[in-house]
């Protein structure tokens, strides 16, 4: 109970914050028009203007009124847009001036309107919610006959069906709801004296809502929407202040819907239900392999639409039978309410339990509500109940025709068969109706062939009567045979097509994640999301991805995208919500747009362009994009943490370079200055108390240790060139020699008892190299061999040509490197440890060596000397190719 307690308090204190984002919504509610909703909140304005607050009148209904025109006065009207629909020139609310200015405070008159054709969003609703997402505050007026989920209710009262609602999702995130109340009595006379509707519309408004029973009874609704919602607020503040007493585990309530009827008042009662229990509940539609027609198509999609709009979730499930589909699904989310229809007693199928039955009889400790439809409603059922009740027409048809078929071929083989096995051939033809067409046309074609079967092929012929007893057991086995055959391959069909439909979602997902496998990059990515929705979808398919303002659609679009369906995708962007076509905002485009968030951002938009046959996106459809997309985001995230890693470790090998670097400067460069300004200061100090020899000497050892820190700054240089690939190699005819003989006098100066031991082939040919880098590059080694050989011992160095390859090896007496750092010597800021015998150094040489051999097209290994310890280095050079004339 704790646990819960504090679940319930941090659902409270997030409601709360979620209110507190953005503007703050209050609704002027009456129960019918002319009670004063207008005035009201047009005087509820005025006060925030007497205490500072700007506000703008965004759009106001007068509809004649003297009076509420007068109370516009004083107050700043914002232009009308101008719209031009079937040669008429309309004006609507203009949002995006509204957001331009951006007041403190809108009005925006009659929440419940549809805008003109064309508008950014289909209803006014949607445009008071993007400025309450812009941080505007917004005044606004509504009949209680415009709540959804009081739709069914308003019909069952008045016996009109309202076209035009609001979600009660939006009338639940109002901060404050007035509700502006006149007697029904009053209201009807101000009716009477024209102070609600001029005289054309007075008498019309007369025979809806105004009578005195009608108002009445909306009049009570609104209270209790108000009662409500003061309810849902207390609630609210008391959980977050840890002030309720006892919580139990909240209930969930389903409500079942079928394609085939219209059930969007079963949709609005769970509605009612769920908010009268304060529980979360759901809209799920089962799945039988049923053939689904547009009209089905478009029914289904309006009934989850009108669900998702009063906060319910929505779900599709799949298998043979409602109920065996149903049941484990109540089981596996502990649902212990189910709303369903009352639905009709099949004259065919006296049997048969309504589904209500059935779930009653299941076992299962639930609690099922039944709701048939009134008399008001029935004739909408009627008429969406379309010729599905008893399948398409075209598989009667078609049943008729098989009957006609397997007539003749009955007819035909009636010499060589006996009519006990030509039932086999009807039999047959009333399974091909069931397989294609489903099982109410097969038990039609049944009844046909029992009737074709009696006239044509049992005697007396061309008669209904039957003379032989064996006959009549005949007919009646087929009749059965027919009947039972028929429904069972429609079932087979069903759940056939179940599997084929499955399956084709689960091989696109496989195999759009194996593609995914090898997408290392971003572009990469959205060309295969779009070419896998294409693929899946049949449609023409496009990711954009706006980066800084630059829009980038991957694959390259063939045409230019309208004005229109720029505006669509920027839309979808910002506020992370689907628009274009199938959709209530900028419908008029031809493409529909979906964004790809991660992390609440838009990383992307997918936008899809259907046929222009097509009028719905069916729900499958429209689940199958989302698992697509979402695989798609997991990637972009694995690749943008990819990226973040090699970031980082780029950092850390910069940071590593970097402390080496001051180590080196700090130890290996503080030596040669040491001995550089001893010298200087001992020349400065002692300048006369010096010999010739000493002040020599002293000079000597400064231009050494200038020599010496010169290299080893050159030294760094040349890495940093080597790793920006900067370094240039001016080329020319050299002998290698001469490079051997530079690098060891250059060699003499700093080991001078270190003896060079030269070998060479006679003829060695000229390279065509850099004269100084090569030497630089022999000289790190030689000077790293004169480090390490023992004492009195010499270097080797041995040159000679092998093919088309110059190879130089430099072979030292020292201790060797093992093996396994052979490779690693080569690392810059590398050292082979060797104990307190180490000698200082910064561990570039070799690296720099190896970067100076390679810009040559050179490689250099270090193996083990030929004999004793040692090491050997060996370079190898490319020998160029010399062209003779001829």
């Amino acid at each position: 109970m704790a646990i819960d307690s504090r679940s319930q308090k941090a659902d409270a204190l997030l409601k709360g914050l979620q209110k507190k984002e953005g503007g703050q919504l209050k609704i002027f509610l009456g129960a019918a028009p002319g009670v004063g909703k207008t005035c009201g909140m047009l005087n509820a304005a005025k006060e925030r203007v007497q205490q500072g607050v700007s506000v703008v009148v965004g759009l106001i209904e007068t509809h004649g009124r003297t009076e509420t025109e007068a109370l516009l006065q004083g107050l700043s009207i914002l232009p009308r847009r101008e719209l031009e629909y079937h040669g008429q020139c309309l004006t609507e609310f203009d949002l995006d001036a509204a957001l331009a200015e951006k007041p403190q405070l809108i009005l925006v008159d009659e929440l419940a309107h549809t805008n003109v054709p064309g508008s950014r969003h289909k209803r006014r609703y949607q445009d008071i919610a993007e400025l309450l997402a812009a941080g505007i505050d917004v005044y606004t007026t509504l009949n209680i006959q415009h709540i959804a989920s009081l739709n069914d209710l308003v019909l069952q009262v008045s016996g009109i069906r309202v076209k035009e609602t609001v979600p009660d999702q939006f009338i639940d995130h109002a901060q404050e709801l007035v509700f502006v109340d006149l007697a029904p009595n009053h209201l009807l006379d101000r009716l009477s004296q024209g102070k609600v509707y001029l005289s054309d519309y007075a008498e019309q408004a007369v025979q809806q809502f105004f009578q005195l029973e009608t108002l009445t009874a909306l009049r009570e609704m609104a209270m209790k929407l108000v009662m409500s919602h003061v309810d849902t607020q207390l609630k609210i503040e008391q959980e977050a202040k840890d002030r309720g007493s006892d919580y139990l585990i909240k209930d969930k309530v389903l409500v079942l819907i079928s394609n085939r009827r219209d059930h969007e008042y079963l949709i609005r009662a769970g509605r009612r239900m769920a908010e009268k229990r304060q529980t979360p509940w759901l809209v799920v539609w089962v799945d039988t392999g049923q053939t689904q027609y547009q009209a089905e198509q478009k029914r289904l999609q309006s009934a989850f639409a009108l669900a998702r709009e009063l906060g319910a979730q929505t779900d599709i499930l799949r298998g043979p039978s409602t109920k065996e589909t149903v049941l484990p699904y109540l089981t596996e989310h502990r649902i212990n309410t189910v709303l369903v229809g009352a639905g009709n007693k099949r004259w065919f199928q006296p049997w048969r339990q309504p589904l209500y039955q059935q779930l009653i009889n299941s076992g299962l400790p639930l609690e099922v509500s039944v709701w048939r439809v009134g008399e008001r409603e029935q004739a909408t059922k009627v008429s969406l109940y379309t010729s599905t009740t008893f399948g398409q027409k075209r598989g009667y048809v078609y049943g008729l025709l098989f009957t006609l078929v397997a007539s003749l071929f009955a007819q035909a083989l009636t010499p060589w068969l006996q009519s006990g096995n030509l039932v086999l051939v009807y039999v047959l033809f009333v399974v091909l109706c069931g397989l294609k067409f489903g099982a109410r046309p097969a038990i039609f074609t049944a009844l046909l062939s029992f009737l074709s079967f009696n006239f044509l092929l049992t005697e007396p012929y061309y008669t209904f009567f039957v003379n032989k007893n064996d006959d009549i057991a005949t007919l009646l086995f087929m009749l059965v045979i027919g009947i039972v055959c028929g429904p069972a391959a429609s079932r087979i069909r069903q759940q056939f097509l179940l599997l084929k439909e499955a399956n084709r979602y689960s091989e696109l997902q496989r195999d759009f994640a194996q593609q995914l496998t090898v997408v290392n990059q971003t572009g990469a990515l959205w060309e295969t999301l779009a070419m896998q929705v294409s693929q899946a979808l049949h449609c023409t398919a496009h990711v954009v991805s706006i980066d800084q303002h630059e829009k980038t659609i991957s694959p390259t679009l063939t045409e230019k995208l309208q004005t229109l369906d720029q505006a669509m995708i920027d839309w979808c962007h910002r506020h992370q919500q689907r628009a274009g076509r199938f959709s209530d905002t900028l419908n008029a485009s031809n493409w529909a747009a979906f964004p790809l968030l991660c992390d609440q951002q838009t990383i992307a938009v997918l936008i899809l362009k259907f046929s222009s046959e097509q009028q719905v996106l069916r729900q499958d459809d429209t689940d199958l994009l989302d698992i697509l997309s979402q695989q798609a985001i997991n990637v972009w995230q694995r690749i943008h943490l990819n990226r973040e890693l090699e970031s980082s470790k780029l950092k850390a090998e910069m940071e590593q370079l970097r402390s080496a670097l001051l180590s080196s400067v700090s130890h290996d460069l503080r030596s040669p200055l040491s001995a550089m300004m001893g010298s200087a200061e001992s020349l400065q100090v002692l300048d006369s108390q010096l010999s010739s020899e000493d002040r020599r000497e002293l000079l000597d050892t400064i231009v050494q240790e200038s020599r010496r820190l010169d290299r080893y700054i050159q030294n760094l240089l040349d890495m940093t060139r080597l790793g920006h690939g900067t370094l240039k190699l001016e080329r020319d005819w050299v002998s290698i020699d001469d490079i051997i003989g530079s690098a060891k006098q250059r060699l003499k100066r700093f080991f001078p008892d270190v003896q060079v031991d030269y070998q060479s082939q006679p003829n060695t040919p000229l390279l065509y190299a850099h004269a100084a880098l090569l030497e630089q590059g022999i000289f790190n080694i030689l000077e790293n061999a004169a480090k390490y050989t023992q004492p009195e011992e010499p270097v080797q160095v041995l040159v000679s040509q092998q093919g088309q390859v110059c190879c130089i090896e430099i072979e030292d007496s020292g201790p060797g490197i093992a093996k396994d750092l052979r490779e690693k010597v080569f690392d810059m800021f590398y050292v082979v440890a060797d104990g307190d015998s180490k000698r200082h150094n910064t561990g570039m040489g070799l690296a720099i060596c190896r970067g100076m051999i390679g810009a040559h097209g050179g490689t250099v290994k270090a193996d083990a000397a030929r004999v004793g310890s040692g090491s050997r280095f060996i370079i190898e050079l490319p020998l160029p190719e010399i062209k003779t004339g001829e």
